[in-house]
């Protein structure tokens, strides 16, 4: 009988340590890194019109990243050239970016999606690559709309003081 108390108290305290608040890890450097949400890579790749082309990606802690391939013609990221960038967010602000991001993706059952809407018989069209938490969609063609998903990155890439990396 006492085995499976034993067990059962081990699990308990296996499964209530997972709804933690985020975690401190070690990174390369020896540095603690604060893991503040999941996961993201979007991309979105070149069309035959204006539109740019780029790859943001986040690892959960307060740095992002942004390579630019095809530039911005409108809006906030118009002044940047092509190339790589990076940006820092306050804590606070890693964890609001996160809450909305989680909202998009909850509302949008982004896990529960296929990992691709395309067709082979369709070729001029640009792709939209996401990955959060390690599942990723490429919608290309007659895909879901992830549209308020799609926004809160955008406006997360576009809020963001980009310096440039050499």
């Amino acid at each position: 009988m006492t085995g499976k108390i034993g067990f059962w108290l081990v699990v308990i305290a296996l499964v209530s340590c997972s709804n933690q608040e985020p975690t401190a890890a070690l990174a390369s450097n020896d540095a603690v890194v604060e893991t503040i949400g999941l996961p993201v890579y979007f991309e979105k790749t070149a069309c035959f019109g204006r539109c740019p082309a780029f790859v943001f990606q986040w690892d959960a802690d307060t740095v992002i990243s942004l390579t630019i391939t095809r530039p911005f013609r409108d809006g906030a990221l118009a002044n940047l050239a092509l190339g790589s960038y990076r940006a820092t967010l306050s804590t606070k602000e890693a964890k609001q970016w996160n809450a909305k991001i989680t909202e998009a993706e909850e509302l949008a059952s982004f896990s529960t999606l296929d990992a691709l809407y395309d067709s082979p018989m369709v070729t001029d069209l640009p792709s939209t690559i996401l990955e959060i938490n390690g599942h990723r969609v490429v919608n290309r063609y007659r895909g879901p709309d992830l549209s308020e998903l799609y926004t809160v990155l955008e406006q997360l890439i576009a809020s963001s003081e980009w310096q440039l990396q050499e």
